[in-house]
């Protein structure tokens, strides 16, 4: 097991695609039929960047409004060296719900953000113009957009290597 263990929070809207896309990067598999995500889903996967080993501790906040409501992300997102908050491309509504994301992770300026619009196999909202997602990845000071599948897996292994990028750039080089 690596020494180097590093703590990642995935957060977005209900249904916007979070835990299919940490289930396809982790099985390979599109599993279109994921159930609702109560509370907090969690995984570690091992995995190598560059010849060096990682440890991600994966977390997976639902979505759901009752979830934001309890008061329990500040504590989730504590300590993540990095946040993927993700939005459904397919619904242009879901965007707007990554200011409740962001205000998790604002709390913890060390966190580097992510920003992933999901489903992009699929007929893009008319009202998510590049323009507003410039001015998304902007506002939130993201390192990095992607445009993810979990059907077609595109950008998945993306959004994973970035992970382990962002966070071993952030780790010493003592291993």
């Amino acid at each position: 097991m690596s020494k180097i263990i590093a703590k990642v929070v995935f957060g977005g809207d209900g249904g916007v695609g979070k835990t299919t896309l940490i289930q396809r990067y982790l099985t390979g598999e599109f599993i279109d039929t994921t159930k609702l995500t109560i509370g907090v889903g969690f995984h570690i996967h091992q995995m190598s960047y560059q010849g060096r080993d990682i440890s991600l501790s994966v977390w997976d906040c639902g979505g759901q409004e009752q979830f934001k409501q309890m008061g329990i992300f500040d504590n989730y997102f504590r300590g993540a060296l990095v946040a993927v908050l993700m939005f459904d491309l397919t619904r242009a509504l879901s965007i707007g719900g990554l200011d409740t994301w962001y205000g998790f992770v604002d709390k913890n300026v060390k966190t580097d953000l992510i920003i992933v619009g999901g489903k992009s196999d699929l007929p893009r909202d008319p009202l998510l113009s590049d323009d507003i997602l410039e001015e998304t990845i902007k506002k939130y000071n993201a390192k990095r957009y992607i445009e993810t599948s979990s059907a077609n897996g595109l950008g998945v292994d993306l959004v994973f290597n970035e992970i382990a990028r962002m966070s071993l750039d952030k780790i010493p080089d003592l291993y």
